[in-house]
């Protein structure tokens, strides 16, 4: 079942005249604005001529971070294919790349010395003086205006094509290509800081779940969701669970997704058999022998879950009493251990070092900080987040009923247990994992941050944000200047990236 108790219709309504008003520039935002076409112009993207002043050549770095925990990656091999005859599409990832390129300043996302000449399509002529953000604004305004024809079938108010690109009439591909467009306007978003940008954001991801509903109407009952009725809406709903436990922890709020639908989530592939397991057969997940990606996406799915799970936890701080958060608490403590004790041999980093930190505290010596490497980036991003989970849960531990003495002891060891796990998530941080990785660390980097006490620690957590934001474009100014207050500091320490 759909959580609809924050759920504000108005934010994403079906009818399109009601959540769109002008017909030309459906955002509002850019008045009497020039429309860019680039995107639409097969003279700019079908041709053998350099695509000059379009960000269309940067697809693959754009929407890698939503294949995270899809091992068809989706978004990134049949998406950018589909948007050659879609229009929504190719301007809502063009949208998307024209503002990653305005936050890295116009260079080329993870990239390289290399000896090879890069290829013509790789080139944007004086990038770095191209108004990104404007473009990107412009395509922004494009796709949400070539949405209103989707809406407009799956509303049942349609009357002809708004281009000729858009389909006639709704079916479950149209509807899926909407999916995707939608999830990646919740992708635009969500590269500003999260904290100020969270109501655009936010208002994507409810449009998404009311979209989930409409497009599975006919195959499921009332309130129910189903997404595992083809694969393109299978990798919209995982794309979406990702980002839904971080909207629901920045809102302090309950998932848009019910954790404790069952039969919900054992549509979307999870087993979750009766009893509270997690596994059918945890033998067979833990000595897989064939080191299969299904059983490996089976593992980091069932992480999310159970991510999702301990943000719904923390959000009913106000609403359980204390014997029932004390067994919702054992329960997750408990869930999270069976996942982590049987984990496949996959999730084995391949090599850890120690991080070459000097210590300046009285007692000198090195940092416990190792640099770990795992080979699939899945299981990079699935560890950190038991660890984050982890941490989420010892900080927030039930405490009623204890003596001041018991309250004591029970600190220090929850500090020490959580600076363990902080140092894992600091650790994975420092293997410099794939970028699909790095740009899920925000929230698990400043959380970790916050469990350190060693300067030198911390501001090694301070890099790896700053070169989050450098390397990606996804902002993190507020987690930083977040943690430098925290931990009670008058400025950034000289020497941060």
């Amino acid at each position: 079942m759909l959580n609809d108790t924050i759920y504000d219709p108005i934010w994403f309504d079906l009818d399109p005249s009601l959540y769109y008003e002008n017909n030309n520039n459906s955002c509002g935002f850019i008045p009497n604005a020039h429309i860019i076409d680039e995107v639409d112009r097969k003279d700019m993207w079908q041709t053998t001529e350099p695509p000059t002043g379009t960000p269309i050549s940067g697809i693959g770095s754009t929407v890698v971070r939503m294949d995270l925990f899809d091992k068809d990656k989706h978004f990134a091999h049949l998406v950018p294919l589909k948007a050659l005859r879609d229009a929504l599409l190719r301007n809502a990832i063009a949208a998307v790349a024209a503002k990653q390129l305005g936050r890295v300043k116009g260079h080329k996302l993870f990239g390289a010395n290399q000896c090879q000449k890069p290829a013509m399509m790789e080139v944007i002529e004086d990038a770095s003086n191209i108004d990104w953000f404007y473009k990107a604004a412009n395509y922004y305004d494009k796709a949400i205006a070539f949405s209103r024809t989707y809406l407009a079938a799956l509303s049942g108010d349609m009357t002809r094509p708004s281009s000729p690109n858009a389909p006639p009439s709704p079916s479950m591909g149209n509807s899926d290509d909407l999916l995707a467009a939608v999830s990646i306007f919740s992708l635009y978003e969500s590269l500003d800081n999260m904290e100020l940008g969270m109501i655009g954001w936010f208002q994507h991801l409810t449009g998404l779940r009311s979209l989930f509903t409409a497009v599975s109407a006919n195959q499921q009952e009332q309130g129910q969701l189903i997404p595992s009725i083809t694969v393109g809406r299978q990798a919209s709903f995982w794309n979406f669970a990702r980002a839904d436990w971080q909207a629901a922890y920045y809102n302090r709020q309950k998932t848009l997704i019910d954790t404790e639908d069952v039969r919900l989530w054992r549509s979307c592939g999870l087993q979750l058999p009766f009893g509270g397991s997690l596994y059918t057969d945890p033998i067979s997940i833990k000595n897989d022998p064939l080191h299969c990606r299904e059983i490996v996406q089976l593992v980091t799915h069932t992480i999310l879950w159970l991510v999702l799970r301990v943000t719904n936890y923390l959000a009913s701080d106000s609403q359980q009493d204390s014997q029932a958060r004390q067994a919702m608490w054992e329960e997750l403590t408990a869930q999270l251990e069976v996942w982590y004790g049987n984990l496949p041999e996959t999730f084995r980093p391949c090599a850890q070092i120690r991080y070459p930190l000097q210590m300046r505290s009285r007692r000198g010596g090195t940092s416990q900080l190792t640099e770990v490497f795992f080979s699939i980036h899945q299981c990079a991003a699935a560890i950190q987040l038991y660890h984050f989970a982890c941490i989420l849960l010892l900080l927030n531990k039930p405490s009623a009923g204890m003596g001041v003495m018991s309250r004591l002891k029970a600190y220090r060891e929850i500090s020490a247990e959580a600076t363990k796990h902080a140092r894992s998530v600091v650790g994975i941080a420092l293997g410099r994992p794939h970028p699909a990785v790095r740009v899920e660390m925000n929230l698990p980097l400043y959380v970790a941050g916050g469990c350190l006490e060693a300067d030198e620690e911390r501001k090694v957590v301070l890099e790896l944000l700053r070169a989050i934001e450098q390397d990606t474009g996804v902002s993190t100014e507020v987690k930083v200047r977040s943690l430098i207050d925290e931990w009670g500091w008058a400025q950034e320490p000289e020497g941060i990236i």
